[in-house]
């Protein structure tokens, strides 16, 4: 079983990601770390998951997010102020 990773779930409204706390709650194979955004109405939640896990979530919220893209789902990557070995660019 592959090591669980750190991913960031993002909804473009609140009331999406609110859905996919709660289904998370009851699922054992999805750790949510934290949750960012005002309490009632959160965008983003950082999970701890299996990233065979964030594939199959990935490839449910494209098929059914309506409209498209309402929740996406993204590995957590460190920040850097300044170009450095982890920036891409």
């Amino acid at each position: 079983m592959p090591d669980k990773s750190r991913f960031l779930v993002h909804a473009a409204r609140g009331a999406p990601l609110n859905d996919f706390l709660t289904v998370a709650a009851t699922d054992p194979d999805i750790s949510v770390l934290d949750i960012i955004g005002p309490r009632d109405r959160p965008h983003t939640a950082l999970v701890e998951l299996d990233p065979d896990k964030a594939r199959q979530l990935d490839l449910h919220f494209r098929q059914t997010g309506s409209p498209s893209h309402q929740l996406t789902i993204e590995p957590d990557r460190p920040l850097s102020m300044f170009n450095g070995p982890l920036d891409p660019f």
